[in-house]
């Protein structure tokens, strides 16, 4: 019987452990994981694509996105859920400035010099023309990407 009671109290604990570590949308560094490429200036990010980016961050992708004044982004986000991208990201404004409206309604403005927060479920208008420097889920970042340049393509041949 002392057994059982054991067992049970170990069963409950690795049930409580396992119930409140597995977060969805949960993001997973793994800094032990040393990228390819540690570091890139801002004018070698790859060429020729919607959203360039390296990844292997240590679980991270990092992009850098260049768009004109007056882009807006609801159009390529169009078959995701809610028509948003669902990514989180964490970045820099290196220049200029873009307008994130929330799936709630809700709107901030991110300007040049400024560190941001972009949470899950947002689409995006430039204000001035920009540049900005993002770090996001690699996996999430992936799909995003793959979506993005699918759009373009289907844009591009209307």
């Amino acid at each position: 019987m002392k057994n059982l009671k054991v067992l049970l109290s170990i069963f409950v604990l690795g049930v409580f452990i396992l119930a409140t570590s597995c977060k969805t949308n949960e993001t997973v560094l793994r800094p032990d994981e040393v990228p390819e490429v540690t570091h890139v200036n801002l004018n070698d990010f790859p060429k020729g694509k919607v959203l360039p980016m390296y990844d292997g961050w240590g679980g991270l992708a990092v992009d850098v996105n260049n768009a004109p004044k007056g882009t807006n982004f609801t159009p390529l986000l169009e078959g995701l859920k809610n028509d948003l991208c669902q990514v989180p990201h964490w970045g820099y404004v290196v220049k200029g400035a873009v307008e994130i409206e929330y799936e709630d309604g809700s709107k901030e403005t991110f300007k040049e010099g400024e560190a941001f927060y972009m949470k899950p479920g947002h689409t995006a208008v430039v204000l001035e023309d920009l540049q900005l420097v993002s770090f996001s889920p690699e996996d999430g970042m992936h799909e995003l990407s793959d979506h993005l340049e699918k759009k373009v393509a289907e844009m591009s041949a209307k």
